[in-house]
């Protein structure tokens, strides 16, 4: 408990402090993850250099430096969300193109949302409900602790996006009675072990994949919009939908995997850095 409350109160205190000042922070932070905690080095490296054979080692040394500097960022604005308003978000936060979702939304057509873990996707899945007219749900997976597990889902939801827990996906989404909802659904998730059921080709290698996001929009008869999210400057971000299949029924055996899986390789390549390359990915590969 009393873990729990100094926590929470040290995340308040850097929420407080003004974007410029928790940015200074951030570089500390990468200063201290990347030489001197050494933060998941050989995973991040690993990852690189399998995923960028052709790169040479100074190029795989500028974007391991370049991840540090893209998780502080990440983390620092995550403890932002403890105190962030509203309007702060609705000018830091931009969707370029939100004709996309509402045309689906009048046709009453719900979506399936799919994006990676590029950027700070923590802001991108809190502040997508001030965006679109469709009622916005994800998935979650409760936390051990269930004080950190009620916080980080009132941290989420504070913008009107509904959390469900990952077991009741399924029950969730087949009763889901709202008009056109939106599922934020992540696309690079690694399966476990026993539940791989396909393979697709991903950064340089035959990659797990889950199969959620294609069986659901059948199911479901949910349109597939992948989004492409770029940070303009620090704190500042810009997304751009792209709408991949509207008739999910009329597809091909994994065509919509393949697809949004090749849409999310397509955005890491133009700017690497900023996925997270810590995350242990392929270690079912």
């Amino acid at each position: 408990m009393i873990g729990y409350y100094l926590a929470i109160g040290f995340g308040k205190l850097i929420s407080f402090l003004p974007f410029r000042l928790l940015y200074i922070f951030s570089d500390f932070l990468k200063f201290l993850m990347q030489n001197v905690l050494k933060y998941r080095k050989a995973v991040i490296e690993e990852n690189l250099k399998k995923s960028f054979p052709e790169k040479t080692e100074e190029e795989i040394s500028k974007l391991r430096s370049g991840f540090y500097s893209n998780f502080a960022d990440l983390l620092v604005e995550s403890f932002k969300s403890l105190s962030v308003s509203k309007k702060t978000m609705e000018k830091r936060f931009v969707l370029k193109n939100p004709e996309v979702f509402q045309n689906l939304y009048d046709n009453n057509q719900g979506v399936i949302m799919v994006m990676g873990h590029y950027t700070n996707f923590e802001w991108t899945a809190m502040s997508i409900p001030l965006c679109v007219p469709n009622p916005c749900f994800a998935v979650y997976h409760p936390l051990k602790n269930k004080r950190f597990s009620k916080k980080v889902v009132k941290i989420r939801e504070q913008f009107g996006l509904e959390l469900f827990p990952m077991e009741e996906t399924y029950p969730f989404m087949l009763n889901n009675e709202a008009k056109a909802p939106l599922y934020v659904f992540m696309a690079d998730q690694s399966p476990h072990k026993g539940k791989i059921k396909y393979r697709s080709p991903f950064l340089n290698r035959e990659t797990p994949v889950h199969l959620g996001v294609e069986n659901l929009s059948k199911k479901c008869n949910l349109a597939v919009v992948f989004i492409d999210i770029e940070r303009v400057r620090r704190g500042f971000y810009e997304v751009t939908a792209h709408l991949l299949f509207d008739k999910p029924n009329e597809t091909t055996g994994h065509e919509i995997t393949d697809t949004h899986v090749q849409a999310l390789e397509k955005l890491i390549r133009k700017k690497p850095q900023d996925w997270l390359w810590s995350h242990k990915r392929w270690k079912h590969a």
